[in-house]
């Protein structure tokens, strides 16, 4: 009897490989300055504070309550006739009878006479706003000038002759007939002419005043516009900032 066959040792299965999960994907690069851009800048500060040490310059902060004691005690130490002189030179260039000045920004005008103001009434200025156009061939600017006038005539029921712009503006073509031009309500009851087109006059828009909404002229409410026709005299100087 044959024996029995010897059972084969089993051979244990091989071990997986542990698994390695996959890197994940780069993320959005940041975007980083050049070198030489920040060692511009750097080198731009040292160059700068070297240059104002050499030249023995300091920069200093006054706060505003020691302003005014500082500038006092310059104005004491500064040589009486120079000073003398130079308020003289002031007083010279001062405006002398009576004139305006309005503040375009503010939309304030004031009367003056000498140093003494009179009246300081709520206006309306220019607003700044551009038209063009249909063509393309011209622009329309609507700002209030700045710099100084003069009153060259004062008209009382004034009439306006409106130009190409105010047309347009409303979408229809200028017309050719001279008469179709003719406006005798929105001027007001008086008008103070600068010249180039530019009056100090009333408005039928009272709401407004205090804005900047006019196309380049100085609108002003019924009683102040009559003060400022009677006030100031063909001549007199208008000053605009």
């Amino acid at each position: 009897m044959s024996a029995p066959d010897t059972p084969l040792p089993l051979t244990p299965p091989e071990a997986a490989e542990p698994f390695e999960p996959s890197p994940p994907p780069p993320g959005p690069r940041r975007r980083r300055w050049p070198w030489w851009v920040l060692a511009g800048v750097v080198g731009a500060a040292a160059l700068a504070a070297i240059t104002l040490l050499m030249l023995g310059i300091r920069t200093t902060v006054t706060p505003l309550d020691r302003a005014a004691p500082c500038l006092a005690q310059l104005a004491e130490d500064a040589d009486p006739v120079a000073a003398e002189r130079a308020n003289e030179r002031l007083d010279a260039l001062r405006p002398r009878g009576r004139y305006i000045v309005i503040d375009s920004h503010r939309n304030r005008l004031r009367v003056f006479e000498d140093r003494a103001m009179l009246l300081d009434a709520v206006c309306s200025t220019g607003s700044g706003t551009v038209l063009v156009h249909p063509s393309g061939k011209k622009v329309w600017t609507f700002d209030t000038p700045l710099g100084e006038r003069r009153v060259i005539r004062k008209v009382r029921n004034p009439v306006w002759s409106k130009p190409d712009w105010a047309f347009i503006e409303e979408g229809f073509q200028p017309p050719k007939d001279p008469s179709l031009r003719v406006d005798t309500n929105s001027l007001g009851n008086y008008a103070l002419y600068l010249g180039d087109g530019y009056i100090i006059h009333g408005t039928l828009f009272q709401t407004l005043l205090g804005k900047g909404v006019t196309h380049g002229c100085v609108r002003l409410g019924d009683e102040d516009l009559e003060y400022v026709y009677g006030a100031i005299p063909v001549g007199a100087r208008v000053y605009l900032y």
